[in-house]
C-alpha cells in the first residue's frame, strides 16, 4: 500500500506540475458565483428560464461528463444534486485540461441548443480544482464494489439515490429538532465520554483516558444524563446525535447510530406515545411532503394515532401463543424450537425473545406495543395496575423497531434494588452496569418522567425504501482489511 501511495502521488505531481507549467493554476482561491446550478435548474423544471435567454451567467460546480466534438464541447456541471450543460469552443483555453471530475466555473450568455435544451454558452471556463484522480463514469456504479464504500463522497456524487437518502436523514434529523422546538423542548448535550455506560443493554467501546490514567467509555444512550437534567429542574429535554454500540454490523446494525432522545418532567408513557406518534409523523412529512410512505411491498401511514397493543395480547394475535397458559418448560421449549439462544433463563426475558422472534417482523403499520414483564428493563417504573409488568412501549413499524420509551423509575431504592437485579439475572457482558453516582443523584428527587428513544436511522431507512442501514449513514463502518484487500 505504501509504494502504491508514493508511485500515485508521484503520477499526481507530475500532472499538476504539467498544468502549472502550461499556465494553469490547478486550485485558485476562490470563485464568485451568481448563479448556482441548482436554482438554474428549478428555474427549468418551472419553466421560467426563458426571460434569462441572453443574460450572463457565472456558476460553477463539478463535471460529470465531456463529450468533445470538432466544432463544440458539451460539458455536463453538476452541484448539490442538481445538473445543467455548457457548451464551449474547443479552442476555449483551459478546456484541453478539463476531465470528468474537476471542479469548473464558467462564465457566458444562457442559450438553448439546438436540441431545445438549455446551456451556458462559455465565454470562459477557469480550472477551480483540478481531479488528479478522474471521476468514474457517471451513471455506472457497482454499489457492491469496494470503491462504492471505500470513496463514499464519489459514491454520493455518482449514485443520485444515495444522495437523497444521505439528504432525507439530514433532513429527517433537522425536522425532528424543529419539532421538539415547537413543543418547548430544550436540546442539550450530554457526555460522549463517560466513566459508566447505562441507559441500555450494550457491549461498550472503552477508551483510556491518560490524563488521569482511568478507564472511560463512549456513551450507549445519553438516557442517565437526560435524567439528571429533569432532576436538576429543566422539565423538557432532549438530544439527537450519535450514540456507540461494539457489537453487530449487519443491515439494521452500525456501532455508531444516530438516535432522538427526550424526556419530559410530570408524564408517563401515554403521553409519551402521544409525543411520538406526533413527532415521527410531522418530521416524515417534513422530508417527504406526505405522511404515506412505500417500504418494500408495503405503504404505510405514519398519521397518528397509531395502534395500541400490549405485548401479551400481540403473542396472543400474531403468533397464536397465550403466555398465561404457557409453562416455563413450554417457553423453553419454543425457544429451542426457535433456535433463540437463552444464556440464563428467566420468563419475562424469555417472552419478549419469543415476541422478538414471532411478532416484530409482522408489526407494519405504526404499532405501539406496551406493557413488557420487569424482567426486560432495570429503567422502568413498574405498572400501576398489572403486576408483574412495567410501563414501557416499544414503537413498531415495516417490521422494525423505531422507538423504546418508559414510564421512567423515580424511586431510588427500586433504582438500586433492580440494578442489582440485572446483575443477579444476567451475565456480565448482557447487564446493565450499577451505576451508584445516578442512583445518588436519584435520591434529591426526580418528579414523574417519560422518557423515549427514537432510532433516526432505522426510520431513515424506511423513509427511503432503504435495504439497509448503509444506505442511509454517509459512512458506516466497513471493514479496513476488506476495502484494501477489494
Amino acid at each position: 500500500m505504501e509504494r502504491q501511495s508514493v508511485e500515485k502521488v508521484g503520477e499526481w505531481r507530475h500532472l499538476l506540475a504539467s498544468l502549472r507549467g502550461a499556465g494553469v493554476e490547478p486550485y485558485p482561491h476562490s470563485f464568485t458565483v451568481e448563479h448556482s446550478i441548482k436554482a438554474l435548474n428549478e428555474l427549468r423544471r418551472q419553466a421560467l428560464l426563458d426571460p434569462w435567454l441572453g443574460a450572463t451567467i457565472r456558476t460553477a460546480g463539478r463535471v460529470t461528463d465531456v463529450r468533445r466534438h470538432p466544432n463544440v464541447v458539451f460539458i455536463d456541471l453538476y452541484e448539490d444534486g442538481a445538473r445543467f450543460q455548457v457548451m464551449a469552443d474547443p479552442k476555449l483555453p483551459v478546456l484541453e485540461h478539463v476531465w470528468r471530475g474537476d471542479f469548473i466555473g464558467v462564465e457566458g450568455p444562457l442559450v438553448k441548443t439546438q436540441r431545445g435544451d438549455y446551456a451556458v454558452k462559455a465565454s470562459s471556463i477557469v480550472l477551480l480544482a483540478k481531479a488528479v484522480q478522474p471521476l468514474p463514469e457517471w451513471g455506472k456504479v457497482d454499489r457492491s464494489s469496494p470503491f462504492y464504500m471505500r470513496y463514499r463522497s464519489v459514491a454520493m456524487v455518482l449514485d443520485l439515490q444515495l444522495r437523497w437518502r444521505v439528504a432525507a436523514r439530514a433532513r429527517l434529523i433537522q425536522a425532528f429538532r424543529e419539532a421538539m422546538w415547537r413543543r418547548g423542548f430544550l436540546e442539550i448535550p450530554t457526555p460522549v465520554l463517560q466513566p459508566i455506560y447505562g441507559g441500555a443493554a450494550a457491549r461498550p467501546f472503552t477508551t483510556k483516558i491518560w490524563a488521569i490514567d482511568e478507564e472511560w467509555y463512549l456513551r450507549i444512550s445519553p438516557e442517565l444524563y437526560l435524567k439528571r437534567y429533569i432532576i436538576a429542574g429543566f422539565p423538557k429535554v432532549f438530544e439527537i446525535g450519535p450514540q456507540f454500540r461494539n457489537e453487530d454490523i449487519d443491515a439494521l446494525h452500525n456501532p455508531e447510530f444516530w438516535s432522538l432522545e427526550a424526556y419530559q418532567a410530570y408524564a408517563d408513557y401515554k403521553d409519551i406515545m402521544r409525543l411520538t406518534e406526533e413527532v415521527v409523523y410531522e418530521a416524515v412529512r417534513a422530508v417527504l411532503g406526505t405522511g404515506v410512505v412505500k417500504y418494500r411491498e408495503w405503504s404505510i401511514n405514519f398519521s397518528p394515532p397509531w395502534r395500541r397493543v400490549t405485548l401479551h395480547d400481540a403473542l396472543r394475535e400474531f403468533a397464536g401463543v397465550d403466555p398465561d397458559r404457557l409453562t416455563d418448560d413450554d417457553i423453553k421449549e419454543r425457544l429451542r424450537e426457535l433456535q433463540v439462544p437463552l444464556r440464563v433463563y428467566n420468563r419475562g426475558v424469555a417472552l419478549v425473545k419469543l415476541f422478538e422472534k414471532l411478532v416484530e417482523k409482522k408489526l407494519v403499520q405504526p404499532t405501539f406495543v406496551l406493557d413488557y414483564p420487569e424482567e426486560s428493563t432495570p429503567l422502568c417504573k413498574p405498572h400501576r395496575e398489572k403486576a408483574g409488568l412495567v410501563e414501557r412501549f416499544e414503537a413498531f413499524v415495516g417490521g422494525l423497531e423505531i422507538a423504546n420509551a418508559y414510564t421512567e423509575l423515580n424511586d431510588p431504592v427500586k433504582q438500586y434494588e433492580f440494578f442489582a437485579r440485572e446483575e443477579e439475572l444476567f451475565p456480565k457482558d448482557e447487564a446493565h452496569p450499577l451505576d451508584w453516582d445516578f442512583v445518588e443523584e436519584l435520591s434529591f428527587g426526580m418528579p414523574p418522567t417519560g422518557g423515549v428513544g427514537i432510532g433516526v436511522d432505522r426510520l431513515a431507512m424506511i423513509i427511503t425504501n432503504a435495504e439497509s442501514i448503509k444506505d442511509v449513514i454517509p459512512y458506516p463502518i466497513v471493514s479496513r482489511r476488506s476495502l484494501a484487500e477489494g
